[in-house]
């Protein structure tokens, strides 16, 4: 049986806790950058100095990605103690770096020993896709089985995202600056969608209650038209995530409490803090619910410990 390495980055808003559980080999993190200098969340910067950074006009925030050279050499590095590398990474709808490292295994050097998952998943989707991705090497899976799986199941999956400002969007240029003025003018909070990799508009509303509201009616209709029959086996479950600013515990646990209640039905996933690279682009006090399909039990068996 080969030995397959378990590679990502930071779009699966892994706690430290969640990497040791399913081995992960290498993290190779997406940086941001904070006035012209690298910085990588949770190692050089904390949550709290970040949103300091965020809401300074004269701070300039952007995001990064990781060259493809340092990530062949990592690849390089790993494959002197491994057959194979399993390598999850943000979705190639939001970032260029997934279809680049796609072509870089495609090489001499890499064919047939990295396998580049295009998973089109970002967020608590693709922390799903991860824990699936241990199961499966722990139980012989190759690493062309574990891509071909995880690429046929990655619209399996839904994430809706309220966010309270469209300055970022416009900075990110997913809105106009006309658009984004008059939006803050009439206070309007929109709502976005991630399905097949790509951030979409969905809806707009007044105030984050409608947009909570919004959301949860959303996730429900679309478990309810696609996975109708995987709902009544257990199989769907509810996933959280958020960019709190003010890292208010009581308003997250109001809104975890909301999304309880309104799918008592469902198991409960992960709520998580959005990776700050996201957070660059959606601005703080963001909220986003979703869903995952578990086909194999794995959120079961490998964050409850059945």
């Amino acid at each position: 049986m080969k030995k397959v390495a378990l590679v990502v980055d930071n779009s699966g808003s892994l706690t430290k806790e969640e990497m040791e559980k399913i081995h992960i080999t290498k993290m190779i993190p997406i940086s941001f950058i904070v006035n012209g200098e690298e910085y990588y969340e949770n190692q050089n910067m904390t949550y709290e100095e970040f949103y300091k950074f965020l809401a300074d006009k004269k701070t300039d925030v952007s995001t990064s990605q990781p060259s493809i050279e340092m990530i062949k050499e990592e690849w390089r590095g790993i494959l002197k103690d491994y057959d194979e590398i399993v390598y999850i990474i943000l979705s190639s709808g939001l970032s260029e770096s997934c279809n680049t490292a796609i072509n870089a295994s495609h090489t001499d050097e890499f064919e047939g020993k990295v396998f580049v998952v295009n998973n089109q998943r970002v967020a608590y989707a693709n922390k799903m896709a991860m824990f699936e991705a241990r199961y499966m090497i722990d139980n012989g899976k190759s690493g062309k089985e574990i891509k071909e799986y995880l690429e046929k199941t990655r619209s399996e999956c839904g994430i809706y995202i309220a966010v309270d400002t469209l300055k970022y969007l416009k900075k990110g240029g997913r809105v106009t600056p006309a658009a984004a003025a008059i939006g803050t003018l009439l206070n309007i909070k929109p709502i976005l969608q991630i399905h097949g990799g790509k951030l979409d508009a969905y809806a707009k509303v007044m105030s984050m209650k409608q947009a909570r509201a919004k959301m949860i009616s959303a996730t429900r209709k679309e478990i309810l038209e696609r996975f109708p029959e995987e709902a009544k086996e257990g199989k769907v479950y509810i996933g959280m995530a958020h960019s709190n600013a003010n890292l208010n515990a009581q308003e997250l646990k109001d809104f975890r409490e909301e999304v309880a209640r309104a799918f008592p039905e469902y198991p409960f996933f992960t709520f998580d803090p959005l990776p700050l690279f996201i957070v660059c682009h959606t601005g703080p006090n963001a909220m986003a619910v979703g869903y995952c399909v578990d086909r194999m039990g794995i959120i079961k068996k490998m964050i409850k410990g059945d």
